[in-house]
């Protein structure tokens, strides 16, 4: 995506940007890159390697899976599990 300049005028995530830059030559989009698990911004969602759980959410809440307060208990339940201290 970087490459190819699908992520120069949208924010987006990666694994660090300077992964994302030495794996994509072309790529223009610094300005708009966030040091974050999971992002979603035009129609677009990236993540990190790591970020399966947060990557899912933020699918669930561009769908609309279910409300966002119910995908975001969803996400904690599964981030910290069952017991809290």
């Amino acid at each position: 995506m970087g490459e190819n300049g699908y992520l120069d005028n949208r924010k987006h995530s990666s694994n660090t940007l300077e992964f994302l830059k030495s794996m994509a030559h072309n790529y223009k989009g610094e300005k708009n890159y966030i040091e974050k698990q999971a992002v979603s911004d035009d129609n677009v969602i990236t993540a990190n390697g790591t970020a399966t759980l947060e990557f899912a959410k933020e699918i669930m809440l561009y769908l609309n899976a279910k409300p966002a307060n119910k995908i975001n208990e969803w996400y904690k339940f599964h981030k910290v599990g069952f017991y809290q201290k």
